[in-house]
């Protein structure tokens, strides 16, 4: 039977993960683990971990450095990312760490268990490895930019897209994220020098 080790520190997701993935991968055992330290103390106990998928923010130590350790100790377990913000950024650091996968929570279960069946089965994927920002910035996203470049403030932009502020908000950490940015000036900027506004 092939065993995946899955960390995670949202009990909810973590058992919901879990029911979700007997229902289509019933020959899959999956282990669960709520920190790096558990993940760690699992795999010092068992030998038959073929796959550890852990999120990349977790309560005691950032994901991909745990999949570190995990590669230097257990140099025959499969290693990958499963988290909410696949950017290109994370995927090129999971790929140099030689990890085999940068999944996206976004997936449903049905396209989580093909990923995971190309894992088993010697493959390897990386959701946030995409080099055009075409492909990962929005319609609204790029507006969200192009009313900043306007110098429009937060509440106005929400106020001409009809959306909250508080989304304004999560869309600018998505932008950040994918253009490798601190601040909006520099999203702006990059977004002018990339064509994007």
């Amino acid at each position: 039977m092939t065993r995946l080790l899955f960390v995670d520190d949202h009990p909810l997701y973590r058992s919901g993960f879990e029911l979700a993935l007997a229902r289509v991968m019933p020959e899959l055992a999956v282990d669960l683990a709520a920190s790096a330290g558990e993940a760690l103390d699992h795999l010092a106990r068992s030998d038959d971990v073929d796959l550890c998928l852990a999120d990349l923010r977790l309560p005691d130590q950032d994901g991909l450095a745990l999949l570190e350790i995990v590669g230097q100790s257990w140099p025959s377990v499969g290693r990958g990312l499963l988290c909410a913000e696949p950017t290109a950024v994370v995927a090129r650091r999971a790929a140099g760490l030689g990890c085999i996968a940068c999944l996206s929570k976004d997936r449903d279960m049905a396209g989580l268990a093909a990923a995971l069946n190309t894992l088993f089965q010697g493959g390897a994927i990386f959701d946030g490895a995409v080099d055009d920002p075409y492909e990962s910035l929005s319609e609204k996203r790029r507006a969200v930019l192009a009313l900043a470049a306007a110098g429009k403030q937060n509440k106005e932009i929400a106020f001409a897209l009809g959306i909250t502020e508080r989304t304004v908000k999560d869309h600018w950490a998505k932008i950040f994220a994918r253009l490798e940015v601190a601040n909006r000036a520099e999203a702006v900027s990059r977004a002018h020098r990339l064509g994007l506004i």
